[in-house]
């Protein structure tokens, strides 16, 4: 029997921000708006014609009940309204200068941001950082301090909480946000859009404050355990050679029973046997795991009649009910193999405890539904990947080489390894770093029904030795894009003797 999985929503309230405020727009807690574009020579930024933007605040016009929630997503009495310029770039948006600058550190936070946007603004939404590092007197505190992309996707013409999972070396300052809403390029469009912003916040939580649609659950995603004895601390996924990847869940976040951790990535070839492992409390529990392998944001689940897994069901395994009863420690569940014929990319993983149920969204039965059984579900991503990366070179006004000079036109290097690459400038200019792109599909959307698939890192020059860099190891995991960031020599001389 194959289970239909329906949309349900859950609408989650989170704390403020880390630094002490929130930015709602209902009072001055904020000390300015504006808008800004990456773009250096984007007419929001140079020339005596410089264009100041349309951006106010404004009272918020989208308070009535959404349907599928079945309440208002967002009830509050002022927000942000922006104009999506032709003339910017792609990554032009709305500027929030904070009152108090909050600290980019080792430790992965995340920025909720609800956002409204029309049919025309469909594509990425992307947040940008502005700010200086403590040690760096000179640096100015608009630095671009981070360029990351939502974990999340933002569906038209509804309320939407975009997150976005930041960090950083520690001991750097964000002073400003900058919302960029269309982080595609303005060539396409006919005309100009408004966008509208609210309710920004900092926290360590992954989960949107909105869901709607994809990965659907059967309870609020918020949803604490109501078994304080019985909870999931970490999951791990073996090889049959014994090798083992681990991931410990926070225990601030212990009693919750669902969490998105996209930052949980395993790695698998098609064919590999691997054999999940949860690290549970509590006994009389199962454990199930699932994966989306047509990237269609819900797991099919279909099994035989005496209770086996076919071949083509997104339930991969799960432990029976007699091992769960047989009064031993949470016992492993039998392995499985990864689909060998899945193509290379990230899929959505789901572990999940639970009892007596193969619902990806939970047991929803009221006398033992996962909300009371015990039980809690972890969702990660599953990079199935070859044993090589295909890495290229994009890019104008020089050219970006492997260490001993060959081009990156399709070229293989080793997947999971350190990738060493050397800058060429053309003749009059250098280099003031590179920027990676990493994943796969990554000239489509970043984002397959809420699941990632690449990401961008900025290395800057003062990284560099020799015009060369060691690119890590993990961010080779898949197909890699290398823009270097190619400036005029004078124009680097000139900024030089301004400073």
């Amino acid at each position: 029997m194959k289970k239909k999985i329906y949309a349900v929503v859950a609408v989650l309230s989170l704390p403020v921000m880390a630094w002490g405020q929130s930015v709602t727009f209902e009072t001055d807690d904020y000390r300015s708006i504006g808008v800004y574009d990456t773009w250096e020579k984007s007419p929001f930024r140079n020339g005596a014609q410089k264009l100041e933007g349309n951006v106010m605040v404004i009272e918020n016009p989208f308070t009535s009940v959404d349907a599928q929630i079945g309440k208002t997503p967002n009830a509050t009495g002022h927000i942000l309204a922006m104009q999506r310029s032709r003339f910017g770039s792609n990554t032009f948006g709305a500027r929030i200068d904070l009152n108090t600058p909050f600290e980019l550190t080792k430790q992965t936070r995340y920025v909720h941001v609800y956002i409204r946007k029309p049919q025309e603004g469909q594509g990425r939404v992307m947040l940008v950082g502005l700010g200086k590092r403590r040690e760096r007197a000179a640096q100015s505190k608009e630095a671009e301090q981070f360029w990351v992309v939502s974990t999340n996707a933002v569906t038209a013409d509804e309320w939407c909480d975009a997150v976005f999972p930041i960090k950083g070396a520690g001991g750097i300052d964000i002073y400003s946000l900058v919302v960029v809403p269309h982080c595609e390029s303005p060539r396409g469009l006919k005309e100009d859009f408004a966008v509208y912003l609210d309710e920004i916040v900092v926290n360590d939580d992954p989960t949107p404050r909105i869901r709607r649609g994809d990965y659907v659950l059967n309870f609020d995603a918020n949803t604490v355990s109501r078994r304080q004895g019985m909870k999931l601390k970490g999951i791990a996924l073996e090889s049959v050679s014994g090798q083992s990847q681990q991931w410990q869940l926070p225990e601030v976040q212990a009693s919750k029973i669902y969490q998105l951790r996209q930052d949980f990535v395993a790695h698998a070839q098609p064919g590999d046997t691997l054999i999940p492992v949860f690290d549970y409390t509590g006994k009389g529990m199962q454990g199930y795991i699932y994966l989306d392998r047509n990237n269609d944001g819900r797991f099919d689940v279909t099994l035989n009649d005496d209770g086996t897994v076919p071949g083509s069901s997104e339930l991969l395994t799960y432990t029976s009910t007699e091992s769960a009863g047989s009064g031993q420690s949470f016992p492993k569940a039998p392995d499985f193999m990864v689909p060998a014929d899945l193509a290379p990319g990230f899929y959505r993983m789901r572990f999940k405890v639970d009892k007596q149920s193969t619902d990806p969204a939970g047991n929803g039965h009221e006398n033992n539904g996962i909300t009371s059984n015990g039980g809690a579900i972890v969702d990660i991503r599953l990079n199935v990947h070859g044993a090589y990366c295909n890495v290229n070179d994009a890019n104008r006004n020089g050219e970006v080489l492997t260490a001993d000079g060959q081009r990156l036109v399709k070229y293989q290097a080793p997947f999971g390894k350190p990738f060493t690459i050397r800058m060429n400038p053309e003749k009059g200019f250098t280099h003031a770093g590179i920027r990676v792109r990493h994943g796969y599909g990554l000239a489509g959307d970043s984002l397959v029904h809420g699941t990632l698939q690449y990401s961008d890192v900025i290395y800057p020059a003062e990284l560099f030795k020799d015009n060369c860099f060691t690119i890590p190891g993990e961010v080779m995991d898949g197909d890699v894009e290398i823009e270097g960031l190619f400036v005029e020599e004078k124009s680097v001389a000139g900024a030089s003797k301004e400073d």
